[in-house]
């Protein structure tokens, strides 16, 4: 069920009913859970969220040593026993982090993560407010 604190989790849905991955979670770069698919629960997508967060972070603070100092880092993927993490930037201060198996097919996943990143985007992103004459200018 799609609640008002999950209300992009259904978005996330297609990626997680691929063969050979968990689940899907989108989250703010400050480690808050923003949506996630049904197959994980909100306490996890929230330690989720949290721990990828700081996953994210250490890719960024390596982002300079890897091409400069305006690099910026599009994705970290991070190779366990058991499975793989990769965690995409989706959009301002958003990050999409997908759980797998060892047997995914990474290529078709990465295909799909930034399909859905495009989309995720557009949803993320509010359009600039107009100063018109309801209220003229803000401080």
């Amino acid at each position: 069920m799609t609640t008002q604190a999950n209300r992009l989790g259904w978005m996330l849905d297609d990626l997680s009913s691929m063969p050979g991955v968990h689940y899907a979670v989108l989250l703010a770069t400050d480690g808050l859970a923003l949506g996630y698919s049904e197959s994980v629960d909100r306490d996890t997508a929230d330690k989720i969220a949290a721990s990828t967060s700081g996953f994210h972070s250490i890719g960024v603070a390596m982002a300079p040593y890897t091409g400069g100092e305006t690099n910026g880092l599009r994705q970290v993927v991070g190779e366990f026993d058991d499975g793989l993490l990769f965690v995409k930037t989706v959009g301002h201060n958003a990050l999409l982090a997908v759980s797998t198996t060892d047997t995914v097919d990474a290529e078709v996943l990465t295909y799909r993560m930034n399909g859905l990143s495009e989309r995720l985007g557009k949803e993320l992103s509010s359009p600039a407010r107009s100063q018109g004459d309801e209220g003229g200018a803000r401080p």
